[in-house]
């Protein structure tokens, strides 16, 4: 059984970062358009990541590609050797129904023939395998909840200010925590003039549902751990979906507040960024980026911005379609 789970995995994980790599490269081409488009993007590698079975379309990267077998509206790249074994019985079958004889070596014509000996092997590699996958997912699952039990600790300190805003003398950087209800937490070293940027950020980070989507995607990593293209969508995802948070706060506030918002970005970035606890909280990183972005944001023409959505959704057609059976 874990040997299928882990198989399944891997064929999923290999479709995925082919996704990755496809996003890096529309990534490039939509460098200059609102970060929003790119951060929409990536939703594509995570439902490869989630869900194994998709829509048939004769225009799909992947039937572009030809890597891999569709079956079923799934597409592997390895198989188990229950598997092989069922498709080879389903075949001699078909050719028992279909009245014909079945010569010595009709199951070389039909499938290349697994020796016993190979299967074992085969069996035990990756019965090996999938166990060194449970384990890498119990250590990252622990270490984060580690953190989270340690700021847990340090949060029993914040005192509330207003809603769902606290304050508290043991983080240095602001930052969201929680599922269901979440909280904004900023350090007391916060200015008066900083609030209003700082707590609108996040209350867009809320509105969007991006703690829910941030959560999901780290578990996403958890699950897919071995694949170092999960990791770097991880984080390059992150980066956009701050930046885009970012353009938005200027989009309400104007394009005046770009060198105040700015400046409390700065003044924020000596308190480090939160990673520890990624299922129910993210701070703020790549400071410089952002706000080198936020600097140079400008509202796009229409024109512009209907070319982008064009290209996201054929995009997102063209990446998340398989190749049909």
């Amino acid at each position: 059984m874990l040997e299928e789970v882990f198989v399944q995995i891997v064929n999923m994980s290999v479709t995925a970062g082919i996704m990755v790599l496809a996003v890096l490269l529309l990534r490039l081409l939509l460098k200059k358009m609102p970060k929003i488009y790119s951060y929409v993007l990536w939703s594509v590698v995570l439902f490869r990541l989630l869900c194994p079975v998709s829509f048939g379309t004769e225009y799909s990267l992947i039937g572009m590609l030809d890597t891999g077998t569709v079956k079923q509206g799934k597409v592997a790249y390895i198989w188990t050797d229950e598997v092989l074994k069922r498709d080879e019985e389903k075949n001699e079958t078909i050719i028992e129904e279909a009245g014909l004889e079945k010569e010595s070596t009709s199951s070389e014509q039909i499938l290349p023939q697994i020796e016993e000996e190979q299967q074992l092997n085969h069996k035990m590699l990756l019965k090996m395998a999938g166990r060194v996958w449970m384990f890498g997912i119990v250590l990252i699952v622990g270490g984060s909840l580690r953190e989270l039990l340690l700021l847990g600790k340090k949060l029993k300190k914040a005192v509330w200010q207003r809603d769902n805003v606290y304050f508290c003398k043991e983080v240095q950087t602001p930052f969201m925590i929680g599922i269901l209800e979440p909280k904004i937490i900023l350090p007391f070293t916060i200015k008066e003039e900083e609030m209003e940027y700082i707590i609108l950020h996040e209350q867009i980070h809320m509105k969007r549902k991006d703690h829910i989507i941030r959560m999901v995607s780290f578990l996403c990593v958890c699950v897919h751990w071995f694949n170092p293209l999960i990791w770097l969508a991880f984080f390059l995802s992150g980066k956009d979906m701050e930046m885009s948070c970012d353009e938005a706060v200027i989009r309400s506030l104007g394009n005046s507040v770009k060198k105040e918002y700015s400046m409390s970005l700065l003044a924020l970035a000596s308190g480090g960024r939160i990673v520890g606890g990624a299922p129910v909280l993210f701070g703020e990183g790549d400071t410089k980026s952002r706000i080198k972005n936020v600097l140079n944001f400008r509202e796009q023409k229409k024109a512009a911005i209907g070319v982008c959505v064009v290209i996201c959704v054929v995009a997102g057609v063209f990446l998340l379609g398989n190749p049909t059976e």
